[in-house]
């Protein structure tokens, strides 16, 4: 089960055997654990997220997104709050209060991931396209969002290579 998951994650290649794929994982949740989240493509978080995220309950993402949160520090939280906040023009509940722990944004990037499915989820929420953009299907610009779509705040970049890292760890622990 498992294996199926990371079918296609972290650069894998279908025909890739099991090993193959949790080292692939591995490399990028320890690339994202060095502070390397910066030098990754664009791209590669988009899939990775899209692809780590999917098969996550809503317990499973929240939990995610506070453990990749937990990773910034106050002021950068502070910052992705407001930016938040920014994007959510009324669609997601985001308090506006001096609280940005990784418990708050977490509970506030599961709403956008819930209730905006049909626009891309969290990263829909934040610009970045649809859930069915894919290099081969989309014809969109990069600043029209896709999976190519440029992550323009460099914040943002780490904070969703976070939670796609901190899915991925959950999903090659549950392997045994």
């Amino acid at each position: 089960m498992v294996d199926q998951l990371l079918g296609g994650l972290f650069g894998s290649q279908d025909t890739d055997d099991e090993p193959t794929r949790h080292r692939r994982a591995r490399d990028f949740v320890d690339r994202y654990e060095r502070g390397a989240a910066d030098q990754m493509s664009d791209a590669e978080v988009l899939q990775n997220y899209r692809a780590a995220t999917a098969h996550l309950s809503p317990d499973e993402y929240r939990q995610a997104t506070a453990d990749a949160l937990r990773n910034l520090p106050p002021e950068q939280r502070r910052e992705l709050k407001r930016h938040m906040r920014q994007q959510a023009r009324g669609r997601v509940d985001i308090p506006d209060d001096d609280d940005d722990s990784p418990e708050v944004l977490a509970r506030a990037a599961q709403q956008a991931e819930q209730e905006h499915k049909e626009s891309g989820g969290l990263l829909g929420f934040l610009g970045l396209g649809k859930p069915d953009d894919s290099p081969a299907s989309s014809s969109a610009k990069p600043q029209e969002g896709g999976i190519d779509a440029m992550i323009q705040n460099p914040l943002v970049k780490v904070a969703i290579a976070g939670v796609a890292a901190m899915a991925a760890k959950k999903l090659t622990e549950h392997r045994g």
